[in-house]
């Protein structure tokens, strides 16, 4: 199966809106965003992860009938 590569030296779920492409790093830290905009950035990640994830699984069990 696929074991995906963890992140040893960053807490991935802080630079979540960085990783994913949304912010840049000094945003996280220079006025940029607030932590209520963090955490509406992350919730919103998170869902569009989950939602692509369900539709994946979706479509491979629809596939397979």
């Amino acid at each position: 199966g696929f074991d995906p590569c963890n992140y040893e030296n960053v807490n991935a779920r802080v630079y979540l809106p960085v990783i994913a492409g949304l912010w840049k790093q000094h945003e996280l830290w220079d006025g940029t965003y607030t932590f209520l905009d963090w955490c509406d950035a992350v919730e919103m990640i998170e869902v569009k992860i989950e939602n692509e994830a369900r539709q994946a699984d979706y479509v491979k069990s629809e596939v397979k009938t």
